[in-house]
């Protein structure tokens, strides 16, 4: 939950409840992701300019370049005001550390919102792929995509200024927000896997035995590359598992603080969750390279290219 803006104004102060050496060795750990969250998604967003439009489809690659986007904004933004103004607090420098408390308390907020949108964002269009199949094309444009992800941008980077003036109304546009995403998220891969089962089983049946609702999925093969399809709805999902995987423990502890308070666990807790959020922006561009072979051989030509001079 965001605090009065007026007590984060106040300045970061580190709280003694949680040990002066993990400050530090937090700290530590932040300045090496933030290396490569910058350096990964850097690559990533170079690759997604230099790959063709026919091996990666114009609308995907537009979510995985703003998707890269965000999460390179948090090496280059969030991160480093984080370690700034811990430093500047730690040595004394308090006008300086409210300033950067401050912005580093903006920037934590709308980043990683903007991260949810686009995974939400991701699934819906997997979800339309799969809906519309031949029309997809003709219906979900780069145009329109492009003019979706500005106003995802916008709307996260203005929502989050709500904060200055209002925590309360933020708060709760925060909560109906990530409750739409999860929802919706969880609703497109949930028909998406119900649909590709429901494939599955009528290409194993005799085509004699095949019902008419069958008959119709397997006429649809003809026209819809089902196997691509799959793999880049995998592709996605292992993302989308990181980012829940690495956010949850922050979540859960969250719930436990408004049921039960905050005390000395549950600050050391929310410490170290907070700094995972953190590290995940730096593993989604392995899992690009993992799983997309397209951009694994793009990047591995621009290392090449970079330390074989």
């Amino acid at each position: 939950m965001a605090d009065n803006f007026s007590v984060v104004l106040q300045g970061l102060y580190l709280d003694s409840d949680v040990p002066f050496p993990l400050y530090m060795f937090d700290v530590a750990v932040n300045i090496v992701f933030s290396l490569i969250t910058i350096t990964g998604n850097a690559l990533i967003i170079a690759a997604l300019r230099r790959i063709p439009l026919t091996q990666v489809h114009t609308v995907l690659k537009a979510f995985l370049f703003n998707l890269a986007l965000a999460d390179l904004s948090v090496g280059l933004v969030v991160q480093p005001l984080y370690i700034s103004s811990v430093l500047t607090a730690t040595f004394g420098y308090q006008n300086a550390s409210r300033i950067l408390g401050a912005a580093f308390y903006l920037a934590n907020w709308c980043l990683p919102s903007v991260s949810i949108s686009f995974l939400t964002a991701i699934a819906v269009d997997r979800f339309l792929c799969l809906y519309l199949r031949v029309r997809y094309r003709y219906v979900v444009t780069l145009k329109k995509v492009t003019v979706a992800l500005v106003a995802l941008w916008i709307y996260t980077c203005a929502g989050t200024l709500l904060i200055i003036f209002n925590s309360t109304v933020y708060n709760i546009l925060a909560n109906f927000s990530l409750a739409v995403c999860l929802a919706l998220t969880t609703f497109c891969y949930l028909k998406i896997y119900l649909t590709l089962r429901r494939h599955n089983n009528c290409v194993r049946l005799p085509l004699q035995a095949a019902n008419i609702s069958c008959q119709k999925e397997l006429a649809s093969r003809k026209n819809f590359n089902f196997m691509r399809y799959k793999r880049s709805v995998w592709n996605m999902l292992y993302v989308y598992g990181a980012f829940i995987l690495c956010s949850l423990p922050l979540f859960c502890i969250l719930v436990v603080i408004h049921v039960r308070g905050l005390d000395r666990t549950t600050k050391m807790c929310r410490f170290f969750a907070a700094t995972l959020i953190f590290i995940n922006c730096s593993l989604n561009p392995l899992l690009y390279c993992w799983k997309i072979r397209e951009i694994r051989r793009v990047v591995l030509g621009i290392l090449s290219n970079i330390f074989c001079k």
